[in-house]
Formats: structure tokens, sequence, C-alpha cells
């Protein structure tokens, strides 16, 4: 089940988020965004297995964020994530879902070409320690 994310969620949002990034988010990031209605979890069996954060920039629906516990992987709770993404993007007037993912991280830019992503450029040096490919996929 998605749901909008809560202040209960956090803990376990954190531990996906730093079993999932070289560079994870702060704590703090997560609880400032809190109450947003792109900040989403995902829910089986009453334990947070993914989340997700997106926002509206223009008419691109920017997934800022999204993770799944590894534990969890493959069950395609990441394709449940990104088809409500484009669901909040589509009521919100966005004419794509956009993202940006490490050029060394083949398997997620697998996962989202698998979900209807193309690459549609490079941003150098976006990471600290690497370049990002921007992904986009068309809200139809």
């Amino acid at each position: 089940m998605i749901r909008k994310a809560k202040k209960s969620d956090i803990s376990a949002v954190l531990e996906i988020e730093e079993l999932s990034f070289q560079i994870p988010w702060p704590d703090y990031l997560f609880r400032t965004i809190l109450g947003n209605p792109g900040f989403v979890v995902y829910e089986k069996n009453n334990i947070i297995v993914g989340y997700v954060v997106i926002d509206i920039v223009k008419n691109y629906a920017h997934i800022a964020n999204i993770a799944v516990h590894p534990k969890y992987h493959r069950m395609k709770i990441g394709s449940y994530l990104i088809n409500w993404c484009k669901l909040f993007g589509k009521k919100r007037g966005a004419d794509a879902l956009i993202l940006e993912v490490r050029e060394k991280n083949i398997n997620a830019q697998r996962f989202y070409h698998e979900n209807g992503f193309y690459i549609k450029g490079i941003v150098p040096e976006y990471y600290i320690d690497d370049n990002a490919i921007v992904m986009e996929k068309t809200i139809s």
C-alpha cells in the first residue's frame, strides 16, 4: 500500500536510505519534507519497504529520491512507486517524469529503462564522485 509518509516512518525510511545510497540524505531533509504530498512510503504487512520523494518543477514531475529495501528488490515495489509518480505528475499537469541516477549505477539505469525511462542527458560531476544520467519518461 502506498500512503503519505508520517513522522513514525522516518526511522524506516532512513534505514532504507542508508542501505541504498553511498551518500544518503540526512534525516533532517526527510523531516523537512514530512507532510509534502510527494513524500510517500510503500507499506507491506505494516513494514515500510520503500519510499519516493517527488516534486513538480514546471512541466516535469521530478523524482528526487526513490528507494526500496534490498530485501524487497525484484518484487515490483519500485515499479509500483514509479506508477504512483506517474499518476501524481499527471494530476498536477506534468508532461514527464524526470530523475538523475549515477552514471556508474547500471542496475538502477536498467530498472528505469525497464519502466519506460530513456536517457535525456548527462550532468558532469553532479555527484561528488560521479556524473549523473538524466532520465525521462513521458506521462501519457
